[in-house]
């Protein structure tokens, strides 16, 4: 073995570790995940000379997606372990080392959408056309995949069972998972004694269940795993901002999107008129979520059984067209209006449990009617209900025109932030038009849409970018404008004039030439990267399929991703082209954009935005305030995953482009070298808004109370402070109050009970009379001493429940909730932490965040109870009073109310009530544990069962109430 191999960096000895403590004989088979840019290459070839030396395996056999890995483990091999022979590349297996794509055994279609792929080009066709292995890997005949193979992939087979004691490497084998993982257990089968490593930048808490159970039969379990950030932190990617820039249709696009818009809501206000139907859609409605159907069938089973339906019936509820349904709860993803898809789930409902079953023609002839237009609103009716059509609204969006100038905007504020270290790579789905466009987007958008080609052009036509040297490349094509694409074939004649000699450069086209000749994308995407690498290109257009995967050129500065794709697959490789450390420039900090194009004229118009969230589902990145948040909340804390944001489009760019400019403080945020969990805990955030004054006067669970009472528990002045608990210190941490005996909690007041104010006026009525009935010295000391006591207590009564009102009198904070919901899971078991481990800070935008410090488990538990606690009431097991007094009158009724509230009683007459959260609910011991604890901190009495008619009529009145006008969203961080 070569002695000059760099030393293994953290998580690649780790990795190494694990693997070879797993080298027994039912631990042939192991899975590891490391993000793009952690080395996998590497630890693969480490793991495969450990059981070479060790005479376990003969031979090494690599997968890997496309020829641009299969050259990069070639290399890597000759560098490290070339001293056993270089690496082979061919089916023959004739080398120790051999490193091949998967199309050598199989031609398979991944995630991809469009089909531009240097490895379709290769192989010479797709599968996608191919009636043998389907989408998902399943087979379409019966009997073994294997019985299907290609010649060519035949006699692979053939070879490697023939072969001796082999260990297969699969790279970037999430594509087994998406494409032909059944190919690959059946060939295991022939092959019983092989060692497996599965090499993956895919993390597994983004699978589906059917991808971890196939994970589970090829290769056991995950052996090692590390995140992205976990690697940052350790310094072996670099710090990055993940960013958005936002477009708006064309005019054109905004006139096409706008006739299409009619068309849907003259659709929607039709199926909305009562006299359709014997039964109407708003009256269905009512009767399926609030009628029988709803009490035969709790909401909670309704919403396992159908969650979506049952997300667009709140939704309704919060477009005011329903009756919150008994038992339901608003949460993030309800606070909008319905879209497309929630009225047809509705739609569908009502046609297929009314007008279809319907013994009146007329609600057949409305059915049919409705099963005519569903394709208006991009929707058709199938033997499984209503599904959505590929949308024409989505491709103008997605493909808009507007992207491409907003790339020329990208680039130029990078170049003028970066200068020369500017290495800007664009990925797009393909790299021309692959299908001619439906007729009924073809007037609005250019057949070239969506294309690389099409931003190529678009960023030579402008001055400011054009300098810039723009080059494409794809599986098919080198292309740019002809002194660059000169200057290309130079630096290639330095290093290969034998290649060189066989390339010519073609007349410009709108000023865009190509590189043509006797090669392959295998031999210039090294060519183009080493060239791009040098700056004489500083920006580089590909297409996915070749550059989003793979592909390894630490120079890259940023990306601009203009692609569809939204598979965990496809997210991680695309952002992760930009996170490799260049040795060239220590201080690199990498920005990813992504353009979305939102049309709020549409109903559709968010289908662009959706596809941005679902980019950024479970990935993690570092938001403004330096917390590790994923989502796209770490893209900007107010963005929120159902709906886009408020703000115009130049103002989110212009946030967006500041903080691209500020790389410096991206890395500040990161903290590289501080110590780490590599773990995800939940977390609530507390959202800062202000109430309509009539909103609240309505709302039955304050109504009565003081206006500014309200107010200040949830907005103006010193809201922040207030809402959290206290004021907040120099680092927005807000500390937790402390109660009589020093542990955290709310100061009780001294309160006079009855029994004690009666013995007490009794005692002192006594020796009055005492003292009048007799002359003696004794007498008159009485009499003094009675004074005392019957004139004390209407003063000891009033300091009383003055102390009391400065309790009872405020709304409680957000600090004792969280207090009392910890200490409850704390006492209960239910929590390795209590009151001690909450931490609270108010982020930059005013909003409260609040997580439990412990471990994933309990603060899982804490963040949906305190969630729970502060949200709208929905069906509790159980409800607790809380304990609140009114504004005091004046003059001595004032003075007389007062008193009554030092004897501890009054408040009792008029609680707030507060729904149990479901963990400290599900028992009568919990919900106790619960009250005691919510009694420390805040003050109120038992718990009261909402199963009998008592607690039912009392749940039927505060139902949807929000005691605390607070809004709350459930955030997932990382430590």
């Amino acid at each position: 073995m070569t002695a000059d191999r760099p030393p293994l960096r953290r998580h690649q000895g780790e990795a190494l570790t694990a693997l070879r403590e797993g080298t027994a004989a039912d631990e042939r088979r192991s899975w590891i995940v490391l993000p793009p840019g952690a080395g996998k290459t590497r630890v693969g070839i480490e793991y495969a000379t450990h059981l070479l030396d060790r005479n376990l395996v003969e031979r090494i056999v690599v997968f890997g997606p496309n020829t641009a890995i299969q050259g990069q483990w070639a290399r890597e091999w000759n560098r490290c372990g070339g001293d056993l022979g270089p690496a082979g590349t061919r089916r023959d297996l004739s080398q120790v080392f051999t490193a091949l794509t998967y199309q050598s055994l199989a031609v398979f279609d991944t995630d991809r959408e469009t089909v531009d792929s240097d490895d379709a080009h290769d192989a010479g066709r797709n599968v996608a056309s191919d009636d043998r292995v389907t989408e998902t890997g399943e087979s379409a005949q019966a009997g073994s995949l294997l019985d299907a193979l290609a010649p060519g992939g035949r006699e692979l087979v053939d070879t490697l069972v023939a072969g001796g004691p082999t260990l297969l490497i699969l790279d970037e084998c999430h594509h087994l998972l998406e494409v032909w993982g059944r190919l690959l257990a059946d060939l295991l089968t022939l092959l019983p004694d092989v060692w497996v490593l599965g090499l993956t930048a895919t993390p597994p808490s983004t699978m589906s269940t059917r991808q971890r159970e196939l994970v589970s039969d090829l290769f056991s379990a995950v052996r090692y795993s590390a995140s992205i950030p976990a690697l940052v932190k350790e310094g072996d990617l670099v710090p990055f901002a993940d960013l958005v820039w936002v477009t708006e249709p064309t005019r054109e696009e905004v006139g096409w999107l706008s006739a299409q818009a009619e068309r849907h809501t003259e659709f929607i206000t039709g199926i909305l008129d009562p006299n359709h139907g014997t039964i109407g859609l708003l009256e269905w409605v009512d009767r399926r979520f609030l009628g029988d159907r709803a009490e035969a069938v709790s909401w909670q089973t309704m919403s396992r059984q159908r969650p979506e339906l049952c997300d667009a019936a709140l939704r309704l509820h919060h477009a005011g067209l329903l009756r919150l349904p008994p038992g339901a709860r608003l949460g993030e993803q309800h606070r909008r209006d319905p879209d497309v898809d929630d009225w047809a789930r509705l739609i569908e409902d009502w046609m297929r449990h009314h007008l279809l079953v319907s013994e009146a023609a007329s609600d057949h002839d409305l059915a049919e009617a409705i099963r005519r237009r569903l394709p208006a609103i991009g929707c058709r009716w199938t033997r499984h209900g209503i599904a959505a059509g590929r949308s024409p609204i989505d491709r103008v969006l997605s493909h808009s025109a507007s992207k491409p100038r907003a790339c020329v905007d990208i680039v130029s504020a990078e170049a003028a932030t970066l200068g020369d270290h500017l290495r800007m790579l664009v990925l797009c789905d393909f790299e021309s038009a692959t299908a001619t466009l439906s007729a009924d987007v073809r007037t609005v958008l250019d057949e070239r849409s969506g294309s690389a080609l099409l931003v190529l052009e678009t960023l030579l036509a402008d001055a400011g970018t054009a300098p810039l040297n723009p080059l494409l490349v794809s599986g098919r094509t080198v292309a740019g404008p002809p002194s660059v694409l000169a200057e290309l074939w130079e630096h290639i004649a330095t290093e290969d004039e034998e290649l060189a000699a066989r390339l010519h450069i073609t007349d410009p086209e709108s000023g865009v030439s190509r590189l043509e000749g006797s090669w392959t994308s295998r031999e210039w995407v090294p060519h183009v990267t080493a060239f791009f690498a040098s700056g004489t290109a500083q920006v580089l257009i590909g297409t996915r399929a070749l550059l989003g995967e793979g592909w390894d050129a630490p120079a890259v500065t940023g990306l601009i991703d203009l692609t569809s794709a939204t598979t965990p697959t496809a997210v991680t490789q695309t952002r992760g082209r930009a996170l490799r450390e260049d040795p060239n420039w220590a201080d690199k900090v990498a920005v990813n954009w992504t353009v979305v194009c939102i049309s709020a004229g549409h109903p559709r118009g968010a289908q662009d935005w959706g596809r941005l969230v679902r980019k950024h589902d479970g990935f993690f990145g570092t938001d403004a305030d330096g917390e590790i948040v994923d989502g796209v909340a770490h893209i900007d804390p107010a963005f929120s995953a159902f709906q886009p944001p408020a703000d115009v489009a130049d103002a989110i760019n212009a946030r967006m482009t500041l903080r691209s400019q500020s790389r410096a403080e991206v890395a500040r945020r990161w903290n590289v070298g501080a110590d780490y969990r590599d773990e995800e805990i939940r977390s609530v955030r507390i959202v800062a808004a202000d109430s309509d004054p009539a909103e609240i006067d309505s709302d039955p669970a304050v109504a009565g109370s003081d206006r500014a009472e309200v107010a200040s528990s949830r907005g103006g002045g010193d809201s922040d402070s207030n809402r959290a608990g206290g004021a907040a210190d120099s680092d927005g941490i807000v500390p937790m109050p402390r109660h009589r005996d020093g542990d955290p909690g709310r100061i009780l007041p001294f309160t006079l009970r009855a029994p004690v104010v009666i013995v007490w006026a009794t005692v002192g009525l006594l020796m009055l009379v005492v003292a009048m009935l007799s002359t003696s010295a004794a007498a008159w000391i009485c009499g003094l001493i009675a004074a005392g006591l019957l004139l004390g207590l209407p003063v000891l009564l009033s300091v009383a429940g003055r102390r009391r009102q400065s309790v009872y009198g405020t709304t409680p904070t957000v600090a004792q909730i969280a207090g009392a919901i910890a200490e409850a899971l704390h006492t209960l078991g239910l929590s390795s932490a209590g009151a001690d481990a909450v931490r609270m800070t108010i982020d930059a935008h005013g909003d409260l965040r609040c997580h439990l410090d412990a471990d994933p488990a309990s603060a899982e538990a804490f963040a949906l109870a305190l969630d729970e606690a502060v949200s709208p009431i929905g069906d509790p097991r159980y409800l607790l009073p809380c304990w609140r007094l009114l504004t005091r009158a004046d003059g001595l009724r004032g003075w007389w109310t007062q008193m009554r509230w030092g004897i501890g009683a009054a408040q009792e007459a008029d609680p707030i009530w507060v729904g149990v959260p479901t963990v400290l609910g599900t028992k009568k011991e919990r919900a106790v544990a619960f009250a005691r604890a919510w009694d420390i901190w805040i003050g109120g009495g038992d718990p009261v069962y909402t199963r009998n008619p008592d607690g039912a009529g009392i749940l039927a009145a505060v139902r949807g109430g929000n005691p605390w006008r607070l809004t709350s969203v459930l955030r997932t961080r990382w430590r």
